[in-house]
């Protein structure tokens, strides 16, 4: 795994355990780089991720994806971003799965409505805001609330894959237990 010249993964999926994610360049750095590297705050971004990845895993969630400004050549990224594949679609729409997450939760930070700012005055998940992380169910009738480029709405696993700008196809991570 490197970072291409535009400082993103190359398009496709890398799949990763915590092990193997702890010790990659997303969390270490390139080893020939002569870029600046925050590795302690990506040690502690994965360390948070952990927490709520397991909450998943507990939930019976199996497909779990990383990417953001996490998984770029970035010196500092703001947080870890992602999306996940429930097991069962309703339990999202009825509220079981919030309430099976926030009963592993001692925070209870899961939820998808954003409602508190952070202190540049966006608007945050009370997750973002505990553990710096935010993970998004995506199934059928979620959406990303971004267009493409042919004005539609994308979906989390089409967001996550594009670069900011949409122009380009990137790589992203994928949560494996090990």
């Amino acid at each position: 795994m490197r970072f291409n010249e535009y400082g993103l993964l190359e398009p496709g999926d890398y799949p990763m355990t915590f092990s193997q994610l702890k010790e990659s360049i997303l969390v270490k750095g390139e080893e020939d780089s002569l870029l600046p590297w925050d590795s302690f705050w990506r040690s502690r971004l994965v360390e948070n991720l952990e927490v709520c990845v397991k909450q998943l895993w507990t939930c019976g969630v199996e497909e779990i994806y990383i990417d953001g400004s996490f998984c770029t050549d970035k010196y500092q990224p703001n947080d870890i971003d992602g999306y996940f594949i429930p097991p069962d679609p309703k339990a999202v729409f009825d509220g079981r799965l919030i309430e099976e997450l926030n009963r592993l939760d001692p925070y209870k930070c899961w939820g998808w409505n954003r409602h508190r700012l952070d202190e540049y005055g966006n608007l945050q998940l009370e997750m973002w805001h505990r553990y710096r992380v935010e993970l998004f169910p995506h199934c059928m009738g979620v959406y990303s609330g971004v267009e493409n480029d042919q004005g539609q709405n994308m979906k989390f696993d089409e967001f996550f894959r594009r670069e900011r700008d949409f122009d380009m196809v990137k790589g992203i991570v994928k949560l494996m237990k090990g």
